[in-house]
């Protein structure tokens, strides 16, 4: 289980980069490593306010100065009017109501946070016979409730107890080449799960290889 108690950030951002980044609406915007990006409530879809540590700006990348930003490297890129999140691996898409930031356990190239510690990553590429069968994925003190075969694709979804209050977690095993698949997952308190679970869908249904810059 992937438990974080709480995302923080240091209090100075160094220079590296996140090896995640977002593309859309005309730009590609490179956080700082620590960095946490949401969209603004009642805003444009081209805004964001990007905080790392006690730092906070809220960015309109379509405006002239949005390359002026201390926080985040933006460039431009593809005209699309829907933000998607890269890696140098693969590209999906970023549910709304959710947080994007890097992984404090640097388990996955980022994480999705939502209400109530509820967080969904993507593991791998890694070796099929390391996810498979899905099964093997159950930690322990984790009851079964379902499987799934979706086409080359495969979802456990997973029942336990954590802290005393009951959570849910859904895992995909997501075809990636002849040897290799990504481990998509999500979990999030038994009260948040149907809108958790649409966000990891949402991700499932739309992740695909990066393509060369």
């Amino acid at each position: 289980m992937h438990h974080v108690a709480a995302m923080s950030s240091p209090a100075q951002a160094p220079r590296a980069h996140s090896p995640a980044r977002i593309v859309g609406h005309g730009v590609v915007v490179l956080p700082r490593a620590g960095y946490q990006l949401e969209r603004v409530a009642g805003a444009r879809e081209s805004t964001l306010r990007v905080t790392y540590g006690d730092d906070a700006q809220v960015l309109d990348v379509s405006a002239p100065d949005a390359a002026e930003s201390t926080l985040a490297e933006v460039a431009p890129g593809p005209p699309m009017r829907a933000w998607r999140i890269e890696t140098d691996t693969f590209t999906c898409a970023w549910p709304r109501g959710l947080t994007l930031a890097d992984d404090p356990d640097a388990l996955s190239a980022f994480v999705l946070a939502g209400a109530n510690g509820a967080l969904i990553w993507v593991s791998g590429p890694m070796p099929r016979e390391r996810a498979l069968p899905i099964e093997n994925l159950a930690d322990e003190g984790q009851n079964i409730r379902a499987v799934a075969d979706e086409g080359e694709n495969v979802r456990i979804d997973l029942d336990y107890v954590f802290e005393g209050e009951p959570w849910w977690q859904r895992r995909y095993v997501l075809a990636w080449t002849a040897d290799t698949v990504l481990v998509l997952s999500a979990q999030a308190k038994a009260l948040d799960e149907e809108v958790v679970a649409a966000a990891i869908d949402e991700v499932a249904q739309t992740i695909a290889e990066s393509q060369p810059n």
